[in-house]
């Protein structure tokens, strides 16, 4: 694999990319991906169980499929964190990545610095999440195991989570590029979880509510 890290890019934007998400982790960053391989991940504190999602629709019904894989995780957010604003990389310090080269996840090793602050990717982001379909099942029991929750079950609690952010204007630490990104997504995720936004609009009445008797 080619080395394109550049710190000298990175330094002169302050690590615009890593404020906004933590990196993706490929299948290939792993010997062997197993249950004790995932839980060893999430219980180094630096790693969550994440998600894509795969709108399609199947006869004029609009469906969502959760891809699950790992990234390195962003402040603020949990162990399983299947949707969310994505802050900072939990991984950035004031002297930048707590990582070298060699131990960085790949989806950062693979980001080719630029100038103009145009960074990407050498790799295609569909393929590497593809090579996580096998493991979907292991990384299933996982989200089982830590939330008692299924992934399903999960994915639907965090997209009440993310409307009510947005009803409330709960920003706090998302980078204005990942706030475009996410409220693009918005149409979409009404149009599948209209009881989520119903319990998200339930509870910031509810919330109105106590402080105006406090």
């Amino acid at each position: 694999m080619d080395i394109y890290e550049n710190k000298e890019i990175c330094q002169k934007c302050g690590g615009y990319c890593c404020k906004k998400c933590g990196c993706d982790y490929f299948v290939s960053d792993f010997t062997s991906i197993k249950l004790a391989t995932i839980e060893d991940a999430l219980n180094t504190g630096r790693i969550s169980i994440v998600s894509a999602l795969d709108f399609k629709r199947i006869n004029k019904k609009l469906t969502v499929s959760p891809i699950l894989y790992l990234r390195e995780r962003n402040v603020g957010r949990e162990d399983i964190d299947l949707l969310s604003f994505k802050t900072k990389c939990a991984s950035l310090t004031y002297n930048g990545c707590i990582h070298d080269y060699e131990t960085r996840p790949s989806g950062g090793k693979t980001l080719i610095p630029k100038e103009d602050g145009n960074c990407y990717s050498e790799v295609s982001r569909i393929e590497e999440l593809n090579k996580w379909l096998p493991y979907q099942n292991i990384l299933s029991r996982v989200v089982k195991r830590r939330t008692g929750k299924t992934v399903l079950e999960k994915l639907k609690e965090d997209v009440t989570n993310l409307f009510y952010d947005i009803l409330t204007r709960n920003f706090d630490g998302v980078m204005d590029a990942e706030l475009i990104d996410v409220l693009g997504m918005v149409p979409l995720l009404e149009e599948v979880y209209e009881d989520a936004l119903f319990e998200a609009r339930k509870l910031k009445k509810e919330q109105n509510i106590l402080k105006r008797t406090k």
